[in-house]
Parts: structure tokens; C-alpha cells; sequence
């Protein structure tokens, strides 16, 4: 059995997964689209835009769905490949540094990652319902940052966490304390205001998501 390995840096994914990868032929079939699909639900949670990249694969591996590989599907899998051969270690946690989230609503998924000292501690990443994917893009985004927060629950209870998100409008209407709430919002916010949070506002090619 293989697992994660654990060094003085952090923690690396298993280097079989990555081969599993990294040696895929071309997939000529729904197993083996399946079989990467599976390779990168356990890598994602060191590389979150895995999960959306390969999205374009796994509508290939829907039940009814003709397989039909095209150009578009070459491009996809060879992304994922330069991905998992990039460094990847996620540093170990430590209570005494200060903590940043970083959150990001996609286009079909929500994405957060866990950093100390600019190094990611831990990734996460779900799916949007079908419901979700009609929201607001600000609902979205205010999602994206709940879902970061509940998530790392372990990690954000109980002490202030900084708080970076892509969409420049969530800066303002957290740091207007959430003056004139649109109703739509309220079960939200109410869920957001449980932890100590500070909002800032940074442009996505400088997120780590």
C-alpha cells in the first residue's frame, strides 16, 4: 500500500500516484478516463486546479455520454500531467504562525487552500450543486470563503484568520460589516460571522488557486 510520505519540508503525495499519471497513454476508453479521475481525487488535495481541469474528462466518463476524444481532451490530460510533476509538499501546521485562507469560486467548483509563511498547509475543493451554479457571482465568491472556513474548521476556530479572495466587490461589503444585507444573504453571513476574519482583496494570477 502506498500513502503520502512524510519529510522534514511537509507532506508529498505518493510519487506511484503521480507515475500513474505522468504514464497514462492516451485514454481510449471510460476506464481509463475513470482511472485518472480517481488518480486525481486523491492528488487534488495537494493541486485543487486538478479538480477543474479535469472536468473536461469527466464529462467523457458520464453514464450515456459517447466517447468522442478530442483536442480539447489532449490539452486537459496533458495540463494535469505538468501539474503533478511540479514540487509538491504541503508544509505542516503550525498554531503559532498566522494563518491565510485563500478562496475562489470557479466555474463548476469551490476551491480554498491553507497557507502559513506564503506555503500551503492543505487544499480543498467540491463541486457546485446545480442550484449553486446559478448564483450571483458575489454569492459565489461569499461561498467559496464559507466553505474555506468550515472546512479547515480545526484550524480557523477560535483565532483570526486573513481572509484572500479574487473578487474586489466581497472586500468592500465585508469591510462595510455587512451593512444593508440583501436577504438573499442573511443565512450566509450568519454562518460567516461565527469566525474572526480579516478581508483582503488580491488579483487571481497572484492567487495560489
Amino acid at each position: 500500500m502506498h500513502c503520502a510520505s512524510h519529510n522534514s519540508e511537509g507532506l508529498k503525495p505518493d510519487p506511484e500516484k503521480i507515475r500513474g499519471v505522468t504514464d497514462m497513454p492516451k485514454l481510449t476508453d471510460v476506464s481509463r478516463v475513470r482511472q485518472i479521475i480517481g488518480l486525481v481525487t486523491y492528488l487534488r488535495k495537494f493541486l485543487p486546479k486538478l479538480s477543474d481541469i479535469c472536468e473536461t474528462l469527466r464529462k467523457l466518463a458520464l453514464k450515456d455520454s459517447e466517447f468522442c476524444w478530442s483536442e480539447t481532451h489532449d490539452k486537459a490530460l496533458e495540463e494535469i500531467k505538468r501539474l503533478v510533476t511540479a514540487e509538491i509538499v504541503l508544509r505542516y501546521y503550525d498554531p503559532k504562525l498566522q494563518l491565510t485562507i485563500q478562496s475562489d469560486a470557479l466555474q463548476t467548483g469551490l476551491g480554498a487552500v491553507v497557507l502559513q509563511e506564503d506555503r500551503p498547509v492543505a487544499y480543498a475543493n467540491r463541486d457546485l450543486t446545480d442550484t449553486e451554479t446559478r448564483y450571483a457571482q458575489i454569492k459565489k465568491e461569499l461561498l467559496s470563503v464559507i466553505f474555506g472556513l468550515e472546512k479547515f474548521h480545526s484550524y480557523t476556530c477560535g483565532r483570526t484568520v486573513r481572509v484572500i479572495s479574487d473578487h474586489k466587490p466581497l472586500e468592500s461589503f465585508v469591510k462595510n460589516h455587512f451593512h444593508e444585507v440583501p436577504k438573499r444573504l442573511k443565512r450566509m453571513i450568519s454562518r460567516l460571522q461565527k469566525y474572526d476574519i480579516i478581508l483582503h482583496y488580491r488579483p487571481g494570477k497572484e492567487m495560489y488557486i
